[in-house]
């Protein structure tokens, strides 16, 4: 048995599944090497590789995913790790490539060959983890006197970005350490005058008004999830009070900072759970008031333009703060 976190950031794995691996791929050390923190989420992209050799993908699998994501409205998505360049090639045979953008890791995509290259979006990098196993990195410390893994210092992270030929980058970035350490690298990238991709950040859940003010003066994107709101409920019990306050200030970005929803404040919901209705609810009713999001606010971010895809028909209960799907149109398809 291998137990993973909802986040995909924190494994278990009990001695049988050690037994098997090492039967079965002669190496359980990953296995045994996950239940470090700080080890797993530097190999995180190794971990995936491995989850999907064990598992395997194929047409029936990716079929009934794509009609789960129908089934919650999610006409497109981005796959935002691919592990392996044959797991490009079963997408590829599946049908499935104009509902799903493409992203993986630098070493991933520099194994590729040309053809494979040319279907992936753009790279993913990881600047720290998540907030369930305590290791976003975060100022200040968790309950238990951490605070969370930074995996590229200023410099790491200049060097890396040195290397990438796509024209689209996406950071990974939780914590507040983590978020300042992107936007002050990219900063030395325009103080020195040297072209860069184009720059999104993943998640940026902690981030300040001074940090937001220079993340839009340089023109990074901001890929927020407006369900992570639900953190400061769910993660109250490791992390600082004050930060239950800061996470997804959405209003602060919008209104004292200028971010616009569609363009450079773009959403998602990252898989947890999947669907418009737990964001939705999450961006009308949070948790906190800083976090809300207008329904303009969040069709501007969140929903696809064209209209031929489909649409969605839903009732908004205010006075039970919830959100009911009504009908999912998915229109010629």
């Amino acid at each position: 048995m291998i137990i993973c976190n909802l986040s995909f950031h924190g494994f278990l794995s009990n001695s049988k599944a050690e037994d098997i691996v090492e039967e079965l791929y002669g190496n359980s050390e990953i296995l045994k090497n996950m239940k470090d923190p700080t080890w797993m989420e530097h190999n995180l992209p190794k971990i995936m590789k491995f989850l999907i050799e064990i598992e395997g993908l194929n047409q029936k699998k990716l079929d009934s995913l794509y009609d789960f994501f129908l089934k919650k409205g999610i006409w497109k998505t981005e796959d935002m790790l691919v592990p392996t360049k044959e797991a490009l090639e079963s997408f590829k045979k599946s049908g499935y490539m104009e509902r799903t953008d493409f992203w993986t890791d630098l070493p991933t995509y520099e194994n590729m060959n040309e053809e494979a290259k040319r279907e992936i979006k753009g790279i993913k990098i990881f600047m720290d983890g998540a907030l369930g196993p305590k290791t976003a990195a975060i100022k200040e410390c968790y309950s238990k006197g951490n605070n969370g893994v930074l995996l590229h210092s200023q410099k790491s992270l200049f060097k890396l970005l040195h290397r990438i030929d796509k024209t689209i980058v996406s950071i990974h970035a939780i914590g507040n350490r983590a978020i300042e350490t992107v936007v002050n690298t990219i900063s030395n990238f325009q103080e020195k005058g040297i072209d860069l991709p184009e720059i999104r950040i993943e998640h940026a859940q902690f981030i300040d008004k001074k940090t937001a003010e220079k993340a839009k003066s340089l023109g990074i994107t901001l890929s927020m999830q407006p369900n992570f709101s639900i953190d400061s409920i769910n993660y109250s019990d490791r992390l600082p009070e004050k930060y239950l306050k800061k996470n997804n200030p959405f209003r602060m970005l919008i209104d004292e900072v200028g971010f616009f929803p569609g363009r450079d404040l773009i959403f998602g919901s990252d898989g947890m759970p999947h669907g418009v209705e737990a964001a939705l609810e999450s961006s009308l009713f949070p948790p906190y008031p800083n976090q809300r999001l207008t329904l303009r606010e969040f069709k501007k971010g969140y929903c696809v333009s064209d209209i031929d895809v489909g649409n969605i028909e839903i009732t908004i209960h205010e006075g039970k703060k919830e959100v009911f799907i009504e009908h999912i149109n998915t229109g010629q398809y």
